[in-house]
């Protein structure tokens, strides 16, 4: 496998086809992919792939190309150095979002599609960019009529449409007189869509933006449940408006806060910076190509998370979560007794506390040390004479009994760094 070697200011192209992927079992990979705003042909080539896979990244978008799909070739080349590398491409056809749509006419639409379906049809394509923040009764018809046809010339493919910050506080009127949360199972239920996203970047703010984060991602955790569709969260990976660059123990809590919370795909504001957006500083490639401060971290949150837990949370459906210490964004603090098995979480910092269940019902907890900056020790409180907790690791690959917790020594316990998350499948 490519290894950053720490030489100082390395270009991203250093890492090419030696790119080595992990084997691959088959298994549903956890899908993170971020936001690629440069243009076919612009500061990188097909081999950028690889980097993007020895990041951590499985469902990358590729960069742009126009709607006369010139330089089709060089996209296919793309999706070729995806399969090699064992992740899946977001085509980003500008044409193909909801705004086009609305001005040019479906039948422009429709033409357009087919078009770029035929073009890039390979294993390795996960789906179409459909647009990004809808807003208004004609924007939001738009955006169903451009998932409806994608849906309808490709059902085999996920149209990736994105949306605010915040859905359910749009006024109903917007839906022609849905709420949102019944506007997305409608559109899921005719269409057979099964993704949407939302970007969230207050967490990188203030306290309360921290709390506005819990609060959406819950809100838009349940509308996706309710829909039976996946929701992407949008997460911060460079200085944007007023919101300051993770830390490393930033980027390791918005991956695994975000998917201890039910988000079943991440989506980073972005890996690369715009030469002409100064206030957009700090991603982990620069706008010369160069590897930033923060491109380790980003790295390390990734493959971290991926390495652990990716593939098997893909495998586990989502419950209820809760807090220890203190409530948050409507979730609750767990209950002492309210759990049959897990009685309730000493911890010395705040913790998101979550259930997930597998196909055969067996049951796991899921901790995040919640503190963004504070190591902690957690404590899982239940009856050990009936009930084993079994550590996971890699994915399954590894299960080790929870033996600590027996003393009350207040280093008795899981010790998480600031963000990290740790699995018990409960026997």
């Amino acid at each position: 496998m490519a290894v950053y070697t720490g030489n100082d200011q390395p270009q991203v192209g250093a890492m090419k086809s030696d790119f080595v992927p992990p084997k691959d079992n088959g298994e549903e990979k956890f899908p993170i992919s971020f936001w690629n705003y440069r243009y076919l042909g612009e500061g990188m080539t097909p081999d950028e792939v690889f980097v993007w896979a020895d990041l951590g990244l499985t469902v990358s978008m590729a960069p742009k190309i126009h709607s006369d799909l010139v330089g089709k070739e060089e996209l296919l080349q793309y999706l070729d150095n995806a399969e090699k590398a064992g992740i899946k491409l977001i085509i980003w056809v500008e044409g193909l979002e909801y705004d086009h749509l609305r001005a040019k006419g479906e039948a422009w639409y429709r033409d357009l599609f087919t078009r770029a379906y035929q073009a890039f049809r390979h294993p390795a394509l996960y789906g179409f960019y459909a647009g990004d923040e809808p807003g208004g009764v004609e924007n939001f018809r738009a955006s169903w009529k451009a998932i409806a046809i994608q849906r309808e010339i490709a059902p085999d493919l996920n149209p990736y449409l994105n949306l605010h910050t915040c859905m359910d506080d749009v006024d109903p009127e917007e839906f022609e007189g849905r709420t949102f949360r019944q506007w997305i199972k409608e559109l899921a239920e005719a269409t057979g869509f099964k993704i949407f996203g939302y970007g969230h970047y207050d967490q990188m703010w203030n306290d309360f933006g921290v709390e506005s984060y819990y609060r959406n991602i819950k809100a838009l955790r349940e509308t996706a449940d309710a829909a039976g569709v996946d929701v992407w969260n949008t997460l911060l990976s460079s200085s944007h408006y007023m919101f300051r660059i993770p830390t490393e123990y930033e980027f390791a809590w918005q991956v695994n806060v975000s998917a201890a919370l039910g988000a079943r795909g991440i989506v980073w504001f972005r890996l690369y910076d715009r030469p002409h957006g100064p206030n957009n500083h700090g991603s982990p490639i620069d706008e010369y190509n160069n590897r930033t401060p923060t491109y380790i971290p980003f790295l390390h949150a990734n493959r971290r998370f991926q390495d652990q837990y990716g593939k098997l949370l893909m495998k586990l459906k989502f419950r209820e979560a809760f807090f220890a210490k203190e409530n948050h964004g409507g979730f609750e603090t767990l209950p002492f007794g309210y759990h049959p098995v897990i009685k309730t979480v000493r911890a010395t910092e705040e913790a998101v506390i979550s259930f997930f269940n597998d196909k055969d019902g067996a049951e796991y907890v899921v901790m995040v040390n919640a503190s963004m900056d504070t190591p902690g020790v957690f404590r899982p409180e239940f009856d050990r004479e009936a009930h084993v907790l079994h550590e996971v690791l890699f994915n399954g690959a590894a299960l080790v009994p929870y033996t600590a917790g027996t003393s009350e020594a207040h280093w008795d316990g899981a010790w998480l760094y600031p963000g990290q998350m740790i699995i018990y499948k409960i026997d």
